[in-house]
């Protein structure tokens, strides 16, 4: 199983418009945060490979044309702000697509079943509000993304893999984290994407342990983590909070993620070498670091 940060920023996305400071006028590409996404390839059942993106923001078109995305089979939504979602036309190319394979030389356009978009239940029922149209029979012009909605609060299979959602606050709204295992022949081997929150429950961190498997050879290979910025913020986690919350997750590698223009990546990761020891828990992690857009990470040894 392998993720690509599509984007690490948060809802300004850096450079911020209109801000002369140094990390928005930076050359360090790793200093170019669109907004926060991720992209996640699985080994399918038919020998293959499977498609999954967490999160749909405004920076999709940019994300997409830029990693060469030319397939997604299902999409993990963390909540309905517009940062998360607000591309969620563009994947129209991706169920009524032009392509340009060899069983199509003639570029045709061609009907696919919807893509089926999971998430809590409140984002669920706000997307059926705000995005009507695309669950219109009557939509006309250019066409719309063909979607089906699943409401799901429990663990289910896509696939190979075995997916959890993971109840976090985000302020005063629920979000939703993603824990995403695959089964190999040395156990189960996972990756928890939890962004756009300031707290996680004891319940739910009992639950990315148990389906992960930690009991029975199961590894969080790596923790995605929200990770805004020093100064505390009413809705996400600030650096020392994450560190604080990554000690009680664990995982071997932890990536923070939805990252201001308040410090630059060499500033940021100098802060979390600075104060990682005052969480002795963190003494096992092989790396904590920020992430940022086009890394990608694997849950094997490459």
């Amino acid at each position: 199983m392998k993720l690509t940060f599509l984007g690490t920023g948060t809802s300004h996305g850096v450079p911020v418009i209109a801000c002369d400071c140094a990390v928005c006028k930076s050359s360090d590409s790793k200093d170019k945060r669109t907004r926060s996404s991720a992209y996640i390839q699985i080994d399918s059942k038919d020998n293959s490979h499977k498609y999954i993106l967490i999160d749909v923001g405004p920076d999709f078109r940019t994300q997409a044309l830029r990693e060469n995305i030319r397939q997604i089979d299902a999409v993990l939504l963390t909540h309905s702000h517009a940062d998360h979602l607000h591309g969620i036309d563009d994947l129209r190319n991706f169920s009524c697509i032009m392509s340009n394979k060899p069983d199509n030389p003639q570029n045709k356009k061609y009907d696919r079943p919807p893509i089926p978009f999971y998430t809590n239940e409140g984002t669920a029922s706000d997307i059926k509000h705000r995005f009507n149209y695309l669950f219109s029979e009557k939509a006309f012009g250019g066409g719309h993304a063909k979607i089906s909605l699943n409401p799901v609060a429990k663990t289910f299979t896509f696939d190979t893999i075995k997916i959890t959602p993971v109840p976090m606050m985000h302020g005063p709204l629920e979000t939703a984290g993603w824990l995403l295992t695959e089964n190999t022949p040395e156990g189960p081997r996972s990756i928890a994407y939890l962004t756009d929150c300031n707290y996680i429950s004891d319940e739910s961190i009992e639950l990315i342990h148990k389906e992960c498997g930690l009991e029975n050879g199961g590894r969080l290979v790596h923790l995605v983590i929200d990770g805004l910025r020093i100064k505390e913020h009413s809705t996400h986690f600030s650096f020392l909070q994450a560190l604080e919350v990554s000690e009680k997750i664990g995982g071997d590698h932890i990536w923070f993620t939805h990252l201001t223009h308040n410090s630059s990546h060499i500033q940021t990761t100098a802060y979390i070498e600075e104060h990682r020891a005052e969480f002795p828990g963190l003494a096992t992690a092989l790396s904590i670091l920020p992430a940022y857009d086009g890394l990608s990470i694997s849950t094997v040894a490459e």
